[in-house]
């Protein structure tokens, strides 16, 4: 049987990355993150498909976050989720970059799809930690 895909949800505020969590489980596996640096490490220590991004984060900053991510998994998809429009990117990149932006307040449905298409998307390229065999 194979595994459900996993989503990192990253919110500073507890609302929404509860409402996220409860949006996506199930069927996916959600892992959450309060903070950037948190978000940054579970991406390194768990296999993760796609993650969820609010831009502002208490420390790193969303954006900071986000170039760090793709500078390290370049394929892995981002969907920003946020009150905040991804402004701080360069048009070119921004697509480039993330995966689609969903404004906050956010509608279940759309996030559901997104998710969705990011998974279909993302299957082959997803970020996996495998152990290293002897």
């Amino acid at each position: 049987m194979p595994q459900p895909a996993t989503v990192l949800v990253v919110d500073d505020e507890l609302g929404p990355r509860e409402s996220l969590r409860l949006t996506l489980q199930p069927p996916y596996r959600v892992l959450l993150a309060a903070e950037g640096q948190q978000a940054l490490s579970l991406v390194e220590q768990e296999t993760v498909d796609v993650v969820l991004l609010d831009l502002r984060l208490p420390g790193l900053s969303g954006l900071q976050v986000l170039e760090q991510l793709k500078a390290c998994h370049p394929a892995l998809a981002v969907i920003v989720v946020s009150g905040s429009e991804p402004s701080g990117l360069v048009p070119a990149t921004r697509s480039q970059l993330i995966f689609e932006y969903i404004p906050k307040p956010f509608q279940v449905a759309q996030v559901r799809e997104t998710v969705r298409r990011a998974v279909a998307g993302a299957g082959h390229s997803a970020v996996r930690r495998t152990a290293q065999a002897d």
